[in-house]
This record gives structure tokens, C-alpha cells and sequence, in this order.
């Protein structure tokens, strides 16, 4: 598999990746997922792959190395005399190399796709499109010396590039610092490192001098991507002989791999006529014309005798020795494993990102589920039920169905109070105070307010309670204002949650009631307290604006005047039915209506009530677009499709087993 193919296969796959469930449903592949999940992850991958689709095409080595290392004079030995004129060689910033230039064989320039494609490529390293050096030699040492345009490459041609086979990157000098550098970064080492993912191999140019310097060793052992790697070592002085140097080399390495090594003595000392080559010309050429003259040192000192070097082993026929193909080839598998640990990578950052924003918001979800469970619980810990007319009105009439015969009559007698306060409720505030101005003029009334006034919930109560969850989750800075937010989930919740009992259950409750109250009591009740009573829950409420009343079980039938006739036992029986049979959904309802509004998915919501063994909510879902959740904190639910994580490994594990098959080969 090609990595186009690769390529190809990982950005179609037939089964979407990664799902987005909430606030809206989308279907990622792996590529689109990694773009909108991590856009600097996908940045690097897209950047890897695109130079491992290229990179076959056009074979380049980079030269890199510290200051005054030659790695310019290396590149002007490989270029004709014109192209020697373009590049300024010697000691100090006019004369060193301060930007990246590439030089190409003119056949490449010739070829307009191939040319294409290689602007391309220094455009995915360098994030900007390469400079043309200047034909005139001046013009030309000046674009190598504009230490400004660091970042934007040059490309020039030459002809004898085609005659030895291969394409060279003169990098910056390695050491010099950058403008706007932080302590402990080198900017052109990162530089450096990042050309060098372009190229099939890296020859590393040092003076022999510099053999053991700090910055040489790192580059090698962390910045230089896993290239061919060939040394060359410039200013070696006689009487050291070659093998030394390449032994040298090693311990500096840190290796006792063979290693390809090429070395120049000073042309400057005439003594180094007895340890170079013998065709080295430098001798027979004025000063000004001279260059270092690379040859490939080996670990056996008879080889390095200047009758045996012969001129297949000078650095300009390292094409030959080390022939493109070949380098191709073992970059090519670099890069395959690059990108292939990259795309493990990415997969593994989708998986933890799925993950943690779920962890994330089951974290907010719980948050709330703990705040919320301390405003609908009494100062007791006793639950708090949400009293609506239909409540009240299913209550009475089962009152009325299990009652003895002998208060049937009188119950229907007192039955208009708590019908015309239901009724009033519904037609608004005006109808209520024209149809109860004796009720709430009375004395009792005025008793049964003021005691229930108490248990009303709020807004204010609701902001309070986003405002703690703000804190406590971090989620939103605390001076955020929740005020609109409160209004509407208590809105919602007075409104839309409709909990109620079966007229079953209703019965069972009332049979209760009646079984352990006596004829006397119950009369005196009926007629002091119970409808009195059952208007004060429906009125109060309404009477206090946008509120709802929250009491609990035993706080109801002691406002009706139950509470002082039954027995411990049968109260403890009530409150458990009505908690279980209504508190309890109302308390998931409600944690869904705040959870709607701040922008916790549902599912989440359910998945967290239904660990604390709590009702899944019965109330709809409604998501607000507006919800802090969506606007503000950017949450998404993720999840990862099993197939199709299980087809991109195999897809990987394939890709890996034929690049492993190639290396054997």
C-alpha cells in the first residue's frame, strides 16, 4: 500500500469514527474528527503525510551543522563555478549562511509538476512559499546573509547537481541565536530539525575541533529525524590520521556502530598534502578557489593511505555509494512509521478527548444532582414535594371516595373551597382575590401562609444554587450572573412537571387516613382544617409570585390537620408512598429541567440518576441553544464507533507489516 493509498484509506473510511451525540448529532471520519477535536494534532499529521505522499519524488540531503563548520564550502564543492560565485563563503554573518537554500539539479527545475510539488513541501515545513535566489552574485549573498528572512526559504539550480545525482539544503549555522529566542530554545535547531523531515538524508559538517560540542550530539540524537545520517568532518590537522578521527567520531556518537564518515584536512597546512587524496587539486588552485576536499574515511588504517583513497570515495560521488533509491527508500520507512505513531497517537487523543469530556460533564452532572438534593430536602433531610392543584385536587377526591358514609355529605358541602381555588388559580390573580376575599382575610388563612411562605422555592433560591454549581465545577467564572437562567428552569418546573399518583394509589393513601383517625376527630377535622387547608396550598404559591411550594409529606397532612391525629408509625407509612410515588420523580425532573437549561445532555443526565437509582425523567427534553453549556463552555459528547476503531487498526497494522516486509527485503 502506497501512502497515498494509506492516505486514502484513513480519510474514507467505510464506517464513521467518531460520533458527536450532543448538542448535535454528527458522523466524523478519523481525519475530520482529529480537525475538529485537536486542529494542531491534525496540522502536524496532515503535514506528515503530505510530505510522505511527496517525499519519493524529490531526493534532497541537508547540510547542518555549528558555526564556520563548512557546510557552505561543502555545498559550493558540489556546484559548478557560477554557483560557487552565489554562495558566500568565510567567517561572520555577510559571509555565513543565515537562511535555508535549497539547490536542485536543472532538470528538476525543468519539470514543472515535480518543481510544483518541491515548492510544495518547503511550503509544509516552512509555512511559506521559497524565495527565488538571485542570478547575480551579490544580490545572491545578500538574500543568504538577510538574517530577516529566516523563515522563508531560497531554492536555485545548478547543473552539476545532475551530474551528481543528488539535491542539497544548506541550513543556518546551528548555534547562532535568533531574535525574540526564550532561554533554553534554539529556534534554528528546531528549524533545522524540521527541514530535515523533507530529506532522504542529513550530512552533519563540524570542524574537528568541534567534534565533542554539546549542540553537535543533540542535534544528532534529538532533533535529526531518522534519515541517513553521514558525518563529514571538516579541518582535521595533520599528524592525526583519519582513523582517529573516525574513532573519534564514535565515542563522540556515543556508538559502536559503523558509521559513514567522510573527513577534509586544512588545505591551509601545507603538511596536509601527505594525508589527502592524491587527486585533490586544492594544491594546484590559487587560495581563493580552494575547498575542503571530503573523502570517506574507514575504520581500517591501510584503507586511509592517500595511494588507496580512491575518487569513488570523494563526498561528490556519495550519489553513487549511497544511491537515492536506497536512501528513498529508508526514509520512506521512517516516515511510514512516523506517521503511522502519529495516527496512533491522534487515535488515542480522540479516545482520551471522548472520554474526558464524558467524565467532564458526568462531573457537572453530579455537581448539580448534590446541589439540588440540598435545596429539595428540609433542614431534616426530608424531601420536598412540588404541591400543584392537581395534586391537591386528586387528594380530596380520593378523600371523598374512601370516606365513611357519614362524611360524605358534609365533605361535599366544603368541596367549592378547594374547587373554586383550583379555579381561580387557573383563571389568574384578579378571579383569586374575588373568589377567597374571606378566606385570606381569615385568620387561619393568614396562620397557614405565613407557616408555608417558608417552603417556598424561589428564583433567587435557583441562582444561588447555579451560582454554588458555578463554583464548585469550575465551570463558569462566579461572577457570571444566572439570573435569566433561574426564572426560566422554575418556570419550567411550576409549568411542565406534572407528577402525579394513580387514583389507586390516591385511594390507598386516603384508606390510611381514614382507618386510623376516629369519627369525632375526623368530623372536627373536616370542618377546622382540611379544605381550608388544601386552598392554602393551592393559593399560597400563586399569592407569591414566580415561586413554587416545596413541603414535604408530613408537612402536608399537618397543614391539613393530620398530623397531630395519626400515629408515628402510619406517618412514616405516608411520607415513604408520597416520596416514592412522587417526590423522588419529582426530583429527577427537576435535575433534568436545570440540567436542560445549563446545557448538560440528557443522556448524561440520565446515566447519572439512574447510578444514584433514581427515575429516569419524564419531562421532554429541551435544548436550549443559548444554555452556558453550547454558548460558553463548548461541550460535546463524543463517542467512538468500535467497527470502525477496529478497521483503522487493522489498517494500520497492514500498512506497518508491508513496511516491515520492505525493510527485510
Amino acid at each position: 500500500m502506497s501512502p497515498e493509498g494509506f492516505w486514502q484509506r484513513l480519510n474514507e473510511p467505510s464506517v464513521p469514527l467518531l460520533e458527536q451525540t450532543w448538542p448535535e448529532e454528527k458522523r466524523l471520519g478519523l481525519l475530520d474528527a482529529i480537525r475538529e477535536i485537536d486542529p494542531p494534532g491534525f496540522e502536524k499529521l496532515d503535514t506528515t503525510a503530505r510530505i510522505a505522499r511527496r517525499f519519493g519524488e524529490v531526493p534532497i540531503l541537508s547540510a547542518a551543522g555549528p558555526i564556520n563548520g563548512g557546510k557552505s564550502s561543502l555545498v559550493a564543492s558540489f556546484v559548478s563555478a557560477e554557483g560557487r560565485d552565489r554562495v558566500p563563503v568565510g567567517l561572520g554573518s555577510r559571509q555565513g549562511t543565515q537562511r535555508f537554500v535549497l539547490w536542485i539539479p536543472v532538470s528538476w527545475r525543468g519539470d514543472a509538476a515535480l518543481y510544483a510539488r518541491l515548492k510544495e513541501m518547503l511550503g509544509l515545513v516552512f509555512d511559506e512559499p521559497p524565495e527565488e535566489l538571485a542570478a547575480d552574485p551579490e544580490a545572491s549573498r545578500e538574500q543568504y546573509a538577510d538574517i530577516n528572512g529566516f523563515a522563508r526559504p531560497l531554492i536555485a539550480s545548478d547543473a552539476n547537481l545532475d551530474r551528481h545525482g543528488v539535491a542539497l539544503l544548506d541550513c543556518p549555522d546551528m548555534q547562532r541565536l535568533q531574535e525574540k529566542e526564550k532561554e533554553g530554545e534554539n529556534l534554528r535547531m528546531q528549524a533545522i530539525a524540521r527541514a530535515s523531515e523533507i530529506c532522504t538524508g542529513v550530512i552533519i559538517v563540524t570542524p574537528r575541533a568541534q567534534l565533542e560540542i554539546r549542540d553537535l550530539a543533540e542535534l544528532v540524537r534529538e532533533r535529526i529525524p531518522r534519515a541517513v545520517r553521514i558525518y563529514a568532518v571538516n579541518l582535521i590537522r595533520p599528524p592525526e590520521p583519519p582513523e582517529a578521527v573516525y574513532e573519534e567520531l564514535r565515542r563522540a556518537l556515543k556508538t559502536d556502530a559503523e558509521i559513514c564518515c567522510y573527513g577534509a584536512y586544512d588545505f591551509l597546512v601545507p603538511s596536509s598534502r601527505d594525508f589527502a587524496p592524491a587527486w585533490d587539486d586544492n594544491p594546484d588552485l590559487p587560495e581563493e578557489e580552494r575547498s575542503p576536499c571530503f573523502f570517506r574515511i574507514l575504520p581500517e588504517p591501510a584503507e586511509n593511505r592517500p595511494d588507496r583513497i580512491a575518487r569513488d570515495r570523494s563526498i561528490l560521488r556519495l550519489a553513487e555509494r549511497l544511491r537515492p533509491a536506497v536512501m528513498h527508500q529508508e526514509r520512506q520507512r521512517e516516515l511510514a512509521r512516523d506517521l503511522t505513531g502519529q495516527v496512533r497517537a491522534r487515535l488515542g487523543e480522540l479516545e482520551s478527548r471522548a472520554e474526558s469530556e464524558r467524565k467532564r460533564l458526568k462531573r457537572a452532572a453530579e455537581e448539580l444532582h448534590d446541589l439540588v438534593r440540598d435545596l429539595m430536602h428540609d433542614r431534616d433531610g426530608q424531601l420536598r414535594i412540588k404541591m400543584d392543584p392537581e395534586i391537591v385536587l386528586s387528594f380530596r377526591e380520593s378523600m371523598e371516595r374512601t370516606a365513611p358514609i357519614h362524611l360524605k355529605p358534609l365533605m361535599a358541602l366544603r368541596r367549592r373551597i378547594v374547587d373554586r381555588a383550583a379555579e381561580a388559580v387557573r383563571h389568574g390573580r384578579e378571579a383569586m382575590a374575588r373568589a377567597f376575599p374571606w378566606i385570606r382575610a381569615g385568620g387561619k388563612y393568614e396562620s397557614l401562609k405565613n407557616r408555608l411562605q417558608k417552603q417556598l422555592i424561589q428564583p433567587r433560591d435557583i441562582e444561588k444554587l447555579l451560582y454554588r454549581w458555578s463554583v464548585v465545577t469550575r465551570e463558569a467564572p462566579p461572577e457570571r450572573s444566572w439570573e435569566e437562567e433561574a426564572h426560566a428552569i422554575l418556570e419550567r418546573y411550576r409549568s411542565e412537571e406534572r407528577t402525579n399518583m394513580s387514583r389507586e394509589d390516591w385511594d390507598a393513601i386516603a384508606r390510611q387516613i381514614w382507618k386510623h383517625t376516629s369519627k369525632m376527630k375526623a368530623t372536627v377535622r373536616i370542618f377546622g382544617s382540611f379544605f381550608i387547608g388544601l386552598a392554602a396550598v393551592i393559593l399560597i404559591p400563586f399569592d407569591g409570585g414566580a415561586s413554587v411550594l416545596g413541603i414535604t409529606a408530613l408537612e402536608l397532612l399537618g397543614v391539613l390537620g393530620f398530623g397531630g391525629l395519626l400515629a408515628a408509625g402510619t406517618l412514616r407509612l405516608l411520607d415513604r408512598e408520597l416520596n416514592e410515588k412522587i417526590g423522588y420523580r419529582q426530583f429527577s425532573n427537576f435535575v433534568a429541567i436545570v440540567a436542560d437549561r445549563i446545557g448538560i445532555p440528557r443522556e448524561v443526565t440520565d446515566e447519572m440518576l439512574g447510578e444514584k437509582e433514581l427515575f429516569k425523567p419524564s419531562v421532554s427534553t429541551q435544548l436550549d441553544t443559548r444554555s452556558y453549556g453550547i454558548r460558553e463552555g463548548g461541550w460535546r459528547l463524543y463517542r467512538l464507533n468500535p467497527s470502525a476503531r477496529k478497521q483503522l487498526l487493522q489498517t494500520l497494522k497492514q500498512w506497518e507489516k508491508e513496511n516491515d516486509a520492505l525493510e527485510t527485503a
